[in-house]
């Protein structure tokens, strides 16, 4: 009976031991990799809130991808935390410094527009934390020859030639009106837009920054004032620098101002269901410039699954910018690979890295712009209230 009871005893010690001793490998485990912050900063509510979030969705699949092993053995747990800036320029500012100070934060993405890219920018880059866009196209970003900052995407010296060489050399008009809002974005585009189609050869009539938002904080909904002007034009064709949420109402105005045959074009911008949804079948023939490609229609290794898993995962397919920020993604998820864990190595990273991504190759000039040979703009189409994809600039631009 002793006997017995004594190997129960030791029977129950070694159980207990082998509890512990799984814990303290578990803890082990579990604290061994640690865990790294990307800040996804844009505007996750509001107006234009459409224009943001599928790229939201893109970054975090290829983060839970990841996290999940997918790319191989990774020294470090990615966190991706979403910053809600409304995409205005005044709410950024804590919020750069927020993340610039939180040294678990080891990288940005984004921001995504160019007015609040303006305003956080210098935070960001005093606080060493390298930060990545892949939408923002204000061309003077690059000006102010920050450390940390990278575009992955074409600016607007390249997105406007292609605005304005669509209305000259496709549309034809005989003269076209020019306007935009007062983003540092809007303002700029619709410049050179205005400028190209001038150097085509065509006749201008400019109205630019006459859409006030105060810097996306309000949405007007009377476009009386600029219609009336359009009307006056004459012009049949129109280039709208802006967002989305202003840019359908316009389309809906002119159209009830029986100005329903002048062809509206626009900027990244307004490619979007928020434009397509306001417009309705007002929009119908809309055009629309982009550094984003359709990624369902991509040849491109590794597109597909992209898009099966995109749509596994949110219940329907990638949006503007889906692919091209899951590519920003995937750089920081390759730099944490290779052993680039901290702000300092990861911006050393990027600044020399070649990668080929899924809607581009990835290179960098010293101004951290990407090189030319990597840049690519397309043109989009509404065609029942949807944005169909028409293709590569150069492609339709020579077969005109």
């Amino acid at each position: 009976m002793i006997g017995r009871k004594t190997a129960m005893r030791a029977a129950a010690l070694m159980a207990l031991l082998a509890l512990v001793g799984a814990a303290c490998s578990k803890k082990s485990t579990t604290t061994g990799q640690k865990t790294v912050k990307l800040a996804f900063v844009g505007a996750l509510t509001g107006a234009n809130a459409q224009l943001v979030l599928p790229g939201q969705n893109g970054a975090k699949l290829a983060i839970d991808q990841a996290n999940s092993g997918k790319f191989g053995t990774l020294p470090v747990k990615i966190q991706l935390v979403g910053e809600d800036t409304q995409g205005s320029g005044t709410v950024i500012p804590p919020i750069a410094t927020k993340v610039a100070q939180d040294q678990s934060f080891v990288g940005v993405i984004g921001p995504n527009f160019s007015g609040e890219s303006l305003a956080g920018g210098p935070t960001f880059d005093q606080g060493g934390i390298p930060f990545v866009t892949a939408s923002a196209t204000k061309t003077a970003i690059n000006q102010n020859h920050w450390t940390h900052w990278f575009r992955a995407n074409a600016n607007d010296d390249e997105q406007g030639p292609a605005g304005g060489d669509y209305i000259a050399k496709i549309l034809k008009p005989n003269c076209a009106f020019v306007t935009s809002d007062d983003s540092p974005y809007g303002t700029a585009l619709a410049g050179i837009v205005q400028t190209t189609i001038t150097n085509d050869g065509g006749q201008v009539t400019a109205q630019i920054n006459a859409v006030q938002t105060q810097g996306g904080n309000v949405h007007p909904t009377n476009f009386d004032l600029i219609v009336g002007k359009i009307s006056d034009s004459g012009c049949k064709a129109v280039f709208y620098g802006g967002y989305d949420a202003e840019a359908g109402l316009l389309r809906t105005a002119m159209t009830a101002a029986g100005l329903s045959d002048v062809t509206l074009v626009g900027g990244d911008g307004i490619e979007d269901t928020t434009y397509a949804s306001e417009a309705k079948a007002d929009g119908e023939g809309t055009v629309a410039t982009c550094p984003c490609v359709d990624i369902t229609k991509s040849t491109s290794s590794g597109a597909s699954t992209f898009v099966s898993d995109y749509k596994a995962k949110y219940g329907q397919g990638p949006g503007i910018y889906s692919a091209e920020y899951y590519d920003v993604a995937r750089l920081y998820i390759n730099a944490f690979k290779a052993g680039k864990t901290t702000r300092a190595a990861i911006t050393s990273y990027l600044a020399s890295v070649h990668y080929d991504g899924l809607t581009k190759s990835y290179s960098f000039q010293s101004n951290h712009e990407l090189e030319t040979s990597d840049v690519k703009i397309y043109y989009w189409k509404d065609q029942s209230s949807n944005f169909a994809f028409l293709g590569l600039s150069t492609d339709v631009l020579g077969s005109a």
